[in-house]
């Protein structure tokens, strides 16, 4: 498993196999976050097992799933809520961990310089610049809040 940092208290992954659960909470991870559709691909990993040895491990488990690029409000909220009242660190996945990279942006585009985020991710080896518009959009929304 390749585990990326984006901040102090989030890390993202390609889907994990059931066997990379007890790695994760062996790693200290607390909390989960899935992103990706169940039965995306034929080879993806059951949903209910993994989020079954999650919790058998005493890790706290959401379900946010969402298409590539297709990220609505109620996402992103349920995304910024799942962050801010789950216990750390957390890890977010999906198919390649770009999804859960773009959730955690927007979710927190009202709360950073959209640089830092851009920044973070890109340390991280994701390129968030084709969502520049988007996460000052989000951020512009919220300053005339």
């Amino acid at each position: 498993m390749d585990i990326k940092q984006l901040d102090q208290n989030y890390s993202v992954t390609a889907q994990p196999a059931i066997a990379d659960i007890e790695e994760l909470a062996s790693a200290g991870f607390r909390t989960i976050i899935a992103s990706r559709p169940r039965n995306e691909t034929e080879d993806q990993p059951d949903t209910d097992a993994l989020k079954s040895k999650a919790e058998q491990l005493g890790m706290t488990w959401y379900e946010i799933p969402v298409e590539p690029g297709k990220y609505g409000p109620k996402d992103i909220e349920a995304f910024a809520n799942a962050l801010r009242s789950s216990p750390d660190p957390v890890l977010g996945y999906c198919r390649t961990g770009k999804r859960a990279v773009h959730l955690w942006a927007l979710a927190n585009a009202t709360f950073y310089p959209i640089p830092d985020l851009i920044g973070k991710a890109g340390a991280a080896g994701f390129d968030l610049e084709p969502m520049r518009n988007s996460l000052e959009t989000l951020r512009n929304r919220s300053d005339r809040q």
